[in-house]
């Protein structure tokens, strides 16, 4: 006899079963449900016209979270955005360190938030969070429960801030006297462009151009004589390069020559420094007796010795005679008829 199935025993097995599919699906089905999560609250000043909750919030491009709401705060131009980061997203830095990783990274890495554009047809947003330097750190601290990411400007609310400064700057400019200004400016050239004195320049500008093309033809006259004389004068370079090779082709012989006559008379030269010095002997030898002999025929024609004052006597005779022929000779030279007719000339009648 078969025994029945107890109801409730299948029905509290099932309901076990059931919970703890939808428990192992909750907590190892991605849903997140048992995850801890960090949460930042981050305040823009513009439109978040495009983001919705649900927008990735990226680093680097890699996801570590999403925005969880997003909040107009009342009386005051901020719109505050609320999301939820994914510790497991960081690696490299314990769970438990990462609030104080991204406090760090805010103060020393310049880490803001900025709102990008996802696609520019459907025109979604969604939160960048990167490094940013030289910006300030401007919290709003509208909700301190929350730890507060700073934020940026947008790149197109940046280049929106420099047009408007472009345009203020151009508003503040006087365009109306730069305008007349220039107005004048243009005048006062067309009236010089229109004087006479341009007239004037532009025709001698033509006639100095004229002149410089016939100083440009001479120059070109003069290049082609230039070009006909370097031939010859090349010709002539090179049979003197040519001679000039040829005779130093022949220096090796002639320094070879050179050094085979000094050679011969470094043979020589020995022998001759000893004949020389022989000859300096005796040459010194003869005058010092030359010096002796000088001597004695120095003391033998003194006038204290008798030969001495004979010569000094014979001299003075001698100086006397030498003058009665030089009167002599002056007498003849006046009376060259004394020869023939003595001292006294004839009379005219021949005595």
């Amino acid at each position: 006899m078969s025994v029945r199935a107890n109801p409730t025993v299948i029905g509290a097995f099932v309901l076990g079963a059931g919970i703890v599919l939808v428990a192992g699906l909750l907590f190892w089905g991605g849903t997140g449900l048992f995850k801890q999560k960090l949460h930042w609250v981050m305040y823009f000043d513009s439109a978040v016209t495009g983001l919705q909750r649900g927008a990735p919030v990226l680093m680097r491009g890699v996801r570590i979270g999403e925005v969880k709401d997003v909040q107009i705060r009342w009386g005051k131009s901020l719109v505050g955005v609320y999301a939820d980061m994914e510790p497991d997203n960081f690696h490299g830095v314990p769970p438990r360190d990462i609030p104080a990783a991204i406090q760090a990274a805010i103060k020393e890495r310049s880490f803001r938030a900025q709102l990008r554009t996802q696609s520019f047809v459907t025109g979604v947003l969604y939160i960048a969070v990167d490094e940013f330097p030289g910006t300030p750190i401007v919290l709003r601290g509208l909700d301190t429960s929350v730890p507060e990411m700073p934020t940026v400007q947008t790149d197109l609310e940046k280049w929106a801030a420099k047009l408007e400064r472009l345009s203020d700057t151009v508003a503040a400019l006087p365009l109306k006297e730069i305008a007349q200004s220039v107005l004048g400016t243009v005048e006062e050239a067309r009236r010089i462009l229109r004087s006479p004195e341009i007239d004037r320049s532009l025709k001698s500008l033509d006639a100095a151009l004229v002149d410089a093309r016939g100083l440009i033809r001479n120059v070109d006259t003069l290049a082609g004589n230039l070009n006909a004389q370097v031939g010859p004068l090349s010709a002539e370079a090179q049979a003197t390069l040519k001679s000039a090779q040829a005779t130093l082709a022949e220096a090796p012989a002639l320094v070879q020559e050179a050094r085979r006559v000094v050679a011969k008379i470094d043979a020589h030269a020995d022998p001759l420094l000893t004949s020389l010095e022989k000859t300096s002997n005796t040459f010194g030898v003869t005058l010092e007796r030359a010096q002796v002999t000088l001597g004695g025929v120095d003391g033998t024609l003194s006038q204290d010795s008798a030969l001495g004052y004979e010569l000094g006597q014979t001299m003075l005779e001698l100086r006397e005679s030498v003058r009665a022929l030089g009167s002599l000779a002056d007498f003849l030279e006046r009376n060259p008829n004394a020869l023939l007719y003595g001292v006294r000339r004839p009379a005219g009648n021949g005595r």
